[in-house]
């Protein structure tokens, strides 16, 4: 899971962003050429979901058939771009101008890493910011806004490579206008938008999408039947706000009851971590089905699970709306529904309606789960003013978090993938927290590893590595995934300790400089002292300049004339920084 600061309406963003992704014109992409023919041939997709496709996308009959095969293709190349290259992808997104993925990779174009994505089947960007900048902008937005009133939502804008933040200027107080004064010194890194149509958690007045009820409360949906990996008992996920009652009774869409939600109070989340819960099946008569509710319009077959994937068409199912389909707009988003702040959520342009919490959301191409129904704005499937847009909780998280398994038509295909991982360096007594992700097989997964350092270890359920280093030195380190069918994928890398060094660094100052619109610039910047690896940061540098977190060196061309003076950072292995300000003047 962030300059100046833009602050256009974010009422019908969703819109803008989807006829973006359908307008973009040739001359603005990398690679002009006409996509070959799909490698991949599609799975089959019901007539049920191509006429919601084309109601909710506005497409026809051959276009939602191009989709398809196009986005079939897409998730391949996802799937080996995450496994290529991993954490050096700041950000993946689907174009459907141009029917093909798109990955920004911290790479320049001649790169290993640009090489890696286009062997696989994608187009490489280069990214101005890396995925560790984004997340550490992220997590300072996150620090700066506790309390702030008006803050909606913030994370990563995996088109444009920054982060945006949502503001609620009717709710704006002196706090919040320091806010902004703060996100604007982040440069480049952040856009602001506002918003008057704030998140809320659907409530309202077993089969994927179909209705269950929360002892006497308003009915929810259910999102996925399941099958518990220890014991293999029956149960459903569904939103964690839906589940908040210890050992409640929960009942189906008949009124008879199904089973437990939240059994013994461990099976709900509704808090930073997620918005996720359980409901365990415990009454006769009642079985799993491996489907989605269509509604009357057929329904999907759940082949297995994916993460999502920007600019993808999504559908989701719940007991108010039905069928309803969109395009994923954003992942791995923070927010703030009022009561409770949410990591880690994502958005699609599909609408929805109280009721609808808890819902099934299933790829348009396969039938892969990819989430469940989290929150959506004031307007509706029927009407109502402001955005339709809907919120889901990732439903890899929710299989891991419960250790479950997807109850589906066909195991999940294909041999587990492991992101690969850079090298990484860690200093002797500070944490480090390392997070994983693997796909492909059939989730969950169980993690182990070998050859990690010293006081580190690595969860089972999550793959994420964390603790503290005790002794320097260099480890070559295996991280395995295996699947509930016993399929296996690793990626291995080096991890480097060191001991603390002495002294603070000092980032030398490089005096003022002169720049060209248009012309190409470089500056690499040099320190000294304290702890290596040194991540270097920039704010305020001119519009179309960046530097690179690794390696010191400012880049870029400069797109506007004027003077900015920047702040350029280096913060050493121990977490001691040196920063100093310079001037760079832009000529026309």
């Amino acid at each position: 899971m962030r300059s100046s600061v833009n602050r256009p309406a974010l009422t019908g963003l969703v819109a803008v962003a989807a006829l973006a992704a359908l307008a973009v014109p040739a001359s603005a992409r990398p690679d002009n050429s006409t996509p070959s023919a799909p490698a991949v041939a599609p799975a089959p997709v019901s007539q049920e979901v191509q006429d919601a496709m084309r109601r909710d996308l506005g497409l026809s009959a051959a276009q939602v058939r191009e989709r398809i095969a196009r986005e079939t293709e897409a998730a391949r190349a996802a799937t080996a771009v995450r496994g290529a290259v991993g954490d050096a992808v700041a950000g993946m997104w689907f174009d459907a101008a141009d029917g093909r993925l798109h990955a920004a990779v911290t790479g320049a174009a001649d790169s290993a890493q640009a090489a890696a994505v286009r062997a696989a089947g994608a187009v490489p960007h280069q990214a101005r910011f890396s995925r560790t900048r984004l997340e550490e902008a992220t997590d300072s937005v996150g620090r700066w806004s506790e309390g702030v009133p008006g803050l909606v939502s913030w994370g990563p804008d995996a088109r444009h490579n920054r982060v945006e933040v949502t503001l609620d200027p009717d709710r704006a107080t002196a706090a919040t206008a320091e806010l902004r004064n703060r996100l604007a010194s982040l440069g480049d890194l952040v856009r602001v938008v506002e918003s008057r149509d704030l998140p809320r958690q659907q409530g309202g007045s077993v089969l994927g999408g179909e209705k269950w009820i929360p002892g006497s409360e308003s009915p929810c949906s259910i999102g996925f039947p399941v099958t518990r990996t220890n014991g293999g008992g029956k149960a459903f996920l569904t939103a964690g706000h839906c589940t908040n009652d210890v050992d409640q009774p929960a009942y189906g869409k008949d009124g008879t009851r199904v089973g437990t939600s939240n059994r013994g109070g461990v099976g709900t989340v509704n808090a930073k971590e997620g918005d996720m819960g359980i409901v365990d099946v415990d009454q006769a008569g009642w079985n799993l089905a491996p489907t989605v509710a269509g509604w009357g319009k057929g329904d999907v077959a759940v082949t297995g699970s994916a993460e999502a994937v920007v600019g993808t068409a999504v559908c989701h199912s719940g007991q108010t709306t039905g069928f309803q389909c969109g395009e994923v707009t954003k992942v791995n988003q923070s927010v703030d529904y009022g009561n409770v702040v949410i990591d880690g959520l994502s958005y699609s342009s599909a609408c929805s309606a109280g009721g609808d919490s808890g819902g099934s959301y299933v790829t348009a191409t396969g039938g892969k789960a990819v989430g469940l129904h989290s929150g959506g704005g004031s307007a509706t499937c029927s009407g109502g003013s402001g955005e339709k847009f809907t919120i889901f909780q990732p439903v890899n998280e929710a299989l891991a978090k419960f250790g479950a398994s997807l109850v589906t038509s066909t195991p999940q295909p294909g041999q587990v993938t492991v992101a690969a991982v850079s090298a990484q360096n860690g200093v002797t007594g500070n944490a480090v927290e390392l997070k994983n992700s693997a796909e492909g097989g059939t989730a969950p997964y169980t993690w182990t590893a070998t050859g990690l350092p010293a006081g580190l270890s690595v969860a089972a359920a999550t793959g994420t590595v964390s603790g503290t280093p005790t002794t320097a030195g260099t480890s070559s380190v295996t991280l395995t995934a295996t699947d509930s069918a016993g399929k296996k994928g690793s990626a291995s890398f080096t991890w480097t300790v060191t001991t603390p060094g002495t002294g603070a660094p000092t980032l030398t100052n490089p005096g003022s400089q002169n720049v060209t619109v248009g012309r190409p610039f470089s500056l690499a910047l040099q320190v000294t002292g304290g702890t290596a690896p040194y991540t270097f940061g920039a704010a305020n540098l001119p519009a179309g300049l960046g530097v690179n977190a690794s390696t010191g060196v400012v880049s870029g061309s400069a797109t506007g004339w004027g003077f900015r003076n920047a702040t350029l950072t280096v913060t050493d292995a121990a977490g001691r920084k040196s920063s100093v300000t310079v001037t760079f003047t832009v000529w026309s």
